[in-house]
């Protein structure tokens, strides 16, 4: 991962603990006005591109032809294929619309330049080289998500989340984006933000998996592990070597929850005998989640 040299906390130079409050004391500095975050960087190999329309708060299509997902956000999702629109979708496409009214506009591909879509991976910036997702992130039209490589400016975008977190703007202040427990009825596939206590933890070759009470697992798989807090995963370990639960620890984690029931193989069968939890949620970098106060 590669921070900006301007922001005053790193994840790999804290424990999760001393990251969390660095951060709240470097954003308790911060003037009112919202301030620009994850300026484009000099040197970098950008490309100049127009835009021919705007299909949500995190997808655009070029004037070429080529859909562009932005890297590091996922905003409401508009109405499309039978599925009702969410909650501020239109507000978050409207705010990308005006950002991208600051012309040209420079695209930044991602280390991993397409996703299963055929989209292009980039990060956009403005005329004056500021980052339309971050702006994006500071005004809450969306989660930050972190997958591995595309993780240039991954704590500049963090830090651009918790300033929408700490004024409840957009989705941290809509109930409808509300942490659901994983004990609820109310899980759905598709992203969410979950939170719950930790129940179990089991290690394999590939992943760790933490078991939620309730019908969750969080999956880290073996290329994320250097990107999770070394101290959650102690934890974590012990919970698994120990064969306890450690009742202090509740995670809240942000990311898609997939149905096991619709897997190929045993796993629906597995999942109906009570053998495995329903839902699964990768947790692919720190950003995703964060320990929650015992209660």
């Amino acid at each position: 991962m590669r921070p900006m040299r301007s922001v005053g906390c790193s994840l790999r130079k804290a424990p999760l603990g001393a990251f969390f409050i660095v951060c709240f004391l470097w954003l308790a500095l911060l003037p009112a006005p919202l301030q620009a975050l994850c300026a484009l960087e000099p040197g970098l190999a950008v490309e100049t591109v127009q835009i021919e329309s705007v299909f949500d708060g995190d997808t655009v299509r070029l004037v070429d032809g080529r859909k562009v997902r932005l890297v590091g956000i996922n905003t409401p999702e508009v109405a499309h294929g039978g599925n009702a629109e969410e909650p501020l979708a239109l507000q978050a496409k409207d705010q990308l619309q005006a950002l991208l009214s600051n012309k040209p506009i420079r695209l930044l591909q991602g280390s991993d330049q397409h996703d299963r879509y055929g989209r292009v991976l980039g990060h956009l910036f403005d005329r004056e080289g500021n980052s339309l997702i971050a702006a994006l992130l500071q005004q809450g039209m969306g989660f930050q998500v972190a997958i591995v490589p595309n993780l240039r400016y991954v704590d500049c975008y963090a830090h651009a989340q918790q300033q929408a977190r700490m004024n409840a703007r957009g989705v941290w202040g809509h109930d409808y984006y509300a942490a659901i427990p994983a004990t609820s009825d109310r899980l759905r596939p598709g992203y969410a933000r979950v939170e719950g206590q930790v129940e179990s933890v089991e290690l394999s070759k590939r992943a760790v998996f933490v078991e939620l009470a309730g019908q969750v697992t969080l999956k880290v798989e073996r290329n994320a592990a250097p990107y999770i807090d070394s101290a959650l995963l102690d934890r974590l370990v012990a919970v698994a070597q120990g064969g306890k639960p450690e009742q202090a620890l509740r995670l809240e984690a942000r990311g898609w929850l997939s149905d096991r029931l619709t897997w190929n193989g045993n796993t629906p069968a597995l999942v109906r005998q009570g053998q495995r939890k329903r839902y699964q949620m990768k947790v692919t970098h720190q950003t995703s989640w964060q320990v929650l106060p015992p209660g």
